[in-house]
């Protein structure tokens, strides 16, 4: 992180540290339990993929899937068949790019990465997951920088929480991974319905 990064970064811990009360953070909408395990398995997979890459990195990578899920409608049935399919591959094995390509190839078998999407908009596409992210929370937001450090950076709430308790130690333990899974769940339902809307307008827009 660049000298501005860490104080920005710094700053929200504090924020989360200070947090009374997991309302404090930011309104919250509940979601059901497909929903959130939906929106869980595509962060993780995005992690997966692109955490600690450069920007440059991430145009650089083959978006097929993103490009599909984004022209899904969303339902309850197509959202619980992809998170067990993605929970299925985890479970025998299967990580990031390798998870990403065997998944397409098992949720849309009639369709190759080059019917799906030619290869210039695939690199346009590749950052879907991150617009998401960023039209629904701003990058100096404790949630956001919170959430990026858990999926992006692949770190565990407990070590989040560990360097809230460097921050702010007169949180115990249990306060501070407390905080840390507050800004889990938001992070994840801000997400949610970001990606519900894009997903909605493009097939409006297709239409």
């Amino acid at each position: 992180m660049t000298p501005r990064q860490r104080r920005i970064h710094r700053a929200a811990i504090e924020k989360v540290a200070a947090a009374p009360r997991k309302s404090w953070l930011g309104k919250f909408m509940p979601m059901t339990s497909v929903q959130s395990a939906w929106v869980k398995s595509l962060l993780s997979l995005w992690g997966e993929c692109y955490g600690g890459k450069t920007s440059e990195e991430t145009m650089l990578e083959s978006s097929y899937f993103w490009s599909r899920i984004r022209t899904e409608e969303w339902s309850d049935t197509q959202a619980k068949r992809i998170t067990e399919t993605l929970k299925g591959l985890h479970k025998i094995g299967y990580r990031g790019e390798a998870l990403k390509e065997m998944a397409f190839a098992i949720l849309w078998p009639q369709k190759s990465p080059g019917e799906v999407i030619d290869g210039a908009v695939r690199r346009d596409e590749s950052d879907f997951v991150e617009k998401c992210i960023l039209s629904a929370l701003r990058a100096d937001d404790p949630v956001y920088v919170v959430g990026i450090d858990f999926y992006a950076r692949r770190k565990r709430v407990c070590d989040i929480a560990r360097y809230l308790q460097e921050v702010a130690p007169w949180l115990n333990r249990k306060q501070a991974e407390d905080r840390v899974r507050w800004c889990v769940t938001h992070f994840n339902c801000a997400v949610f319905f970001s990606m519900k809307a894009a997903m909605k307008n493009d097939v409006k827009n297709k239409s």
